[in-house]
Formats: C-alpha cells, sequence, structure tokens
C-alpha cells in the first residue's frame, strides 16, 4: 500500500515556538494555497479514491476536510505529533541547551521534556499502518505532523532518523512510502537508505 504523508499548512505566530500538539491556528488563505499545492503532487486517482485520514489537531484535521471534499476524512488519534511534555508551548530559546543536547544525541529514546520518545512514536505509527493495512486500499492519505513524518520516512528506511536536513519536511510538503518497506518494530537509527 502506497501512503502519502502530507505536512499540515504552516500556522500562524509559532516561529521559534515548540508547539508539538498545541492546537495551533492557519489563515485560511495560507490552508488555500498549500491545498493547491498538495493537490499537484498527488496522482488524481488517489486523491478521488484513497481514504483520507488526518492528526486530531485543527491544523491538519480542517486541512484533510477540505482535501478529501466531498468525502470526509477519518481522524486517527495516532497520527498526533509528538508530545514534547514540558516543552509544549515554550519558545525554543528557553529550552534548557542541555536538554537540546541530550535529545540531539538519542532521538529514539530521549524524552523530551518528558513526553515521548521517537521509539514510541515509531510504535504509534506502526499500530495505525497494521489498523490500516486491514483495509485493502492500494493507497491512503494520511494529513499530519514533521515528527511523525520523520519516524515513518525513518521506519521505511528514507531518511536517517537524525536526519540534518529537516527541511525536506516543510509545511505542505508530500512524502510517499511503500508500508511493505516499513520495518515493524526495529529501531530505525541505523537503517535508513538515504
Amino acid at each position: 500500500m502506497q501512503v502519502y504523508l502530507v505536512r499540515h499548512p504552516q500556522p500562524y505566530a509559532t516561529e521559534g515556538l515548540c508547539y508539538g500538539r498545541l492546537d495551533v491556528a492557519v489563515d485560511p488563505a495560507q490552508r488555500a494555497l498549500t491545498l493547491a499545492k498538495v493537490r499537484e503532487c498527488i496522482p488524481a486517482e488517489t486523491l478521488r479514491s484513497a481514504p483520507i485520514f488526518s492528526s486530531p489537531l485543527s491544523r491538519c484535521a480542517q486541512f484533510a476536510l477540505q482535501l478529501a471534499l466531498p468525502r470526509a476524512p477519518v481522524i486517527a488519534d495516532e497520527l498526533v505529533e509528538i508530545d514534547f511534555g514540558s516543552w509544549e508551548g515554550r519558545p525554543w530559546n528557553e529550552v534548557p541547551r542541555e536538554e537540546l543536547d541530550h535529545w540531539a544525541r538519542d532521538l529514539w529514546a530521549y524524552r523530551p521534556g518528558g513526553g515521548e520518545n521517537a521509539q514510541t512514536l515509531a510504535l504509534r505509527w506502526q499500530r495505525w499502518l497494521d489498523r490500516i493495512a486491514v483495509t485493502g486500499a492500494d493507497a491512503v492519505i494520511a494529513v499530519t505532523h514533521a515528527g511523525l513524518i520523520r519516524v515513518a520516512m525513518a521506519c521505511a528506511g528514507k531518511i536517517p532518523l537524525d536526519d540534518k536536513h529537516p527541511s525536506k519536511i516543510t509545511f505542505g510538503s508530500v512524502h510517499c512510502i511503500d508500508s511493505e518497506h516499513t520495518r515493524h518494530g526495529v529501531d530505525p537509527r541505523s537503517r535508513a537508505e538515504a
């Protein structure tokens, strides 16, 4: 099954902010621009027929609703962004440097702000993949977040988990993976083919 991972549009006033699971708003004009861009990146037949899933956060859910018209997207809690714990809502420059360094050294196991780590996020991602695999769909679309996309791509061997070029997962970007190549229960830190 082909899985099209779509990052949500850029939200308002979040520059320099760790907003993870905060429900931040997106400007309707920005949403419309991103919608046009995403529609150019996914085959028309896939857009017409593939099930569309979304993170429950409004920056994804509202976008998925427009992308799915005239159908409705399915909200999937597993597609929500990583939980940054006590870092949520704080400017990145106020997070203690030592904590950021610990996270950078071990993205897989370190729990930023006491929240989730990449391993937990990967298990959530794989649980969702297992659930949708039984639908028999050839392709699905998931509107989600950069953290989940990065982990999904690492599990599929597309990028290293500690990819030094996170700009590849820009707002409104589309990333396609084959669910058959996702390594269930495997630590993707050293297995990327990129």
